[in-house]
């Protein structure tokens, strides 16, 4: 068979199964409704300077995602694809750079392996979709540290400006913690060969001062919001945002003085997640290091260069993400790609052993497995008769290929695993939260389109992800007494429970509908599956209407 077309194919048939987890009409995690939100306002107020929530000055994270989605929501509109899609656009960028980089180290056939790997790691296919900075991060970080390389090889000022513009989108996007990832493969590579000189080149300060100069886009940004006003800010009291910025949201953090601290860190937190976050490569990885390190001294000084520039960047912001209490598991995203190139280079160079083939086959089965076991488990008919279709093109791919080399059987299997399990979990998380979103469900009954306000009493998070799909104002109401002093037609969204205190059920309200749905979309996997079956964690919310039609009263569905 042809070995590049069938890594071409998987590569696409990989992009384009994670890519159909964006037409799901709903936002998934909280946070995401956040960041969302945060660009909406941006494009309602025009006002670029400023990240605003609730009313309230929000200072956080920097400003670069939320411009980048804001454009998208003023370009397409806003909607959950509008949200997702800019964020799987520096997906992409991010396995163009792996390309470019594993070609740049080892050549064309490793860059094309490095890619499908890239595209196939579980914790990328799912903040692809997510879309948290890390996602915007990897396409930044990969361009930013393949133009260093090459800057670093030959001082071009082409290099020299696209290195550091990518370098200030990792700063505009995280903070300056972004340098130790984007620099510390070149430390380690000149510590190794012993340039202890370029460590205070003006070569390389030059590359510092023009990063620092491409960041003031965010340093204006902070200006005009914090440093010269307060009014309106959440925060008690006057904070310095540049303060912020370079230091408490990055040192801070780190050291757990900041303030935003997490006391539940472990040392060894993170070589935990990673042993599912690079599903289904892990053990080809631990196996890729083993055999690169053994085979170190005998390897030309090419090829011991590039991995210790790999393992460099790779395990310096491993080891920080591990020394610090502030944890969590998508952090490990942007190094995932060093590590899918030192895959690509073992599975290249050295081929798959018997047992290596063996205990691949036997993660495959089991990724496989998981998948059809979550799919009786849920019980739920579309997902089965989806899993079903799958696995029956699946073991016809599997028997014309059973002849097939160690190599190719590992690679091209091991894709296949990841894919089926991904599909499962995209279509039950999209059908499940079509089905239990209170928001989604509130946009469908009251219209989008409906000039009538909506109120939803009490459930801040809901209002805030309604205002996303509905064109109709949306207001999140906290107290009874604002509740009843609203005047005119609107709609409310309120707990049946509470509904009945307030004495709701009067004339004054119609009720369109009442449903069993989730108030909280986020939680563990474990009441994920819950919620898939419905049995987790269900609230009866009521759909009314103020003021009631002429002649009607509440009705029971």
């Amino acid at each position: 068979m042809n070995y590049q077309k069938h890594l071409q194919w998987a590569a696409l048939i990989t992009v384009l199964i994670n890519a159909a987890a964006m037409f799901s009409p709903v936002i998934n995690g909280g946070d995401a409704i956040v960041y969302a939100t945060l660009a909406k306002h941006i494009v309602l107020s025009h006002d670029w300077a400023s990240l605003v929530l609730d009313g309230h000055d929000w200072l956080d994270k920097p400003h670069l995602p939320f411009w980048i989605t804001a454009l998208f929501f003023k370009l397409g509109g806003v909607s959950a694809f509008t949200y997702i899609l800019p964020g799987f656009i520096f997906h992409l960028i991010g396995a163009y750079y792996t390309y470019r980089l594993a070609r740049l180290l080892y050549g064309k056939q490793t860059a094309v392996l490095a890619v499908l790997i890239y595209v196939s790691i579980f914790n990328l296919m799912d903040a692809s979709i997510e879309v948290k900075a890390e996602t915007y991060l990897i396409g930044q970080i990969m361009p930013a540290c393949y133009y260093w390389l090459r800057y670093d090889a030959q001082s071009r000022i082409k290099f020299l400006v696209l290195g550091a513009l990518f370098t200030a989108m990792a700063i505009m996007t995280k903070g300056i913690f972004t340098l130790f990832t984007i620099t510390s493969g070149l430390v380690c590579l000149w510590l190794y060969q012993k340039q202890w000189s370029k460590l205070f080149s003006i070569k390389w300060l030059a590359a510092l001062v023009l990063s620092l100069l491409f960041v003031a886009p965010e340093l204006i940004a902070l200006h005009l919001q914090f440093n010269q006003h307060a009014g309106g800010s959440e925060l008690e009291q006057p904070i310095s945002s540049f303060k912020f910025f370079f230091w408490d949201s990055q040192f801070g953090r780190f050291f757990n003085t900041g303030p935003i601290q997490n006391h539940n860190g472990h040392p060894l937190y993170f070589v935990l997640v990673f042993l599912w976050a690079f599903l289904p490569w892990t053990t080809v990885f631990f196996a890729a290091v083993y055999a690169q390190l053994k085979a170190f001294g005998k390897a030309d000084a090419n090829e011991r260069g590039a991995f210790v520039f790999l393992c460099g960047a790779f395990s310096f912001t491993f080891l920080m993400f591990s020394a610090t209490q502030f944890q969590f598991d998508y952090y490990i995203d942007i190094i995932l790609p060093f590590a899918a190139i030192l895959c690509a280079r073992f599975l290249i160079a050295s081929g798959i052993s018997r047992p290596l083939f063996i205990s691949q086959m036997g993660l495959i089965c089991l990724l496989a497995l998981l998948a059809i076991a979550l799919s009786i488990y849920v019980m739920n008919f579309t997902l089965l008769a989806a899993i079903a279709v799958i696995l029956i093109g699946l073991a016809y791919y599997f028997y014309t290929t059973r002849a097939e080399s160690f190599n190719f059987r590992t690679i091209f299997y091991s894709v296949a695993a990841i894919n089926l399990l991904y599909v499962f979990l995209s279509l039950m998380t999209a059908l499940t939260f079509m089905h239990y979103s209170v928001a989604h469900n509130a946009a469908k009954i009251f219209g989008k389109q409906s000039g009538m306000p909506v109120y939803v009493y009490q459930m801040p998070e809901v209002a805030r992800e309604l205002a996303l799909y509905s064109e109709a104002p949306c207001y999140a109401i906290g107290t009874a007494e604002s509740l009843l002093q609203i005047k005119g037609n609107y709609h409310l969204l309120v707990r049946h429970d509470q509904a009945r205190l307030l004495h709701l059920e009067s004339a004054r309200f119609s009720q369109l509908a009442r449903m069993d749905l989730v108030v909280h979309k986020t939680g563990t996997f474990n009441k994920l599956l819950q919620l898939a079956k419905g049995t987790w964690p269900l609230e009866a919310i009521d759909f009314l209407q103020s003021p009631a039609p002429l002649g009607a009263g509440l009705s029971r569905n």
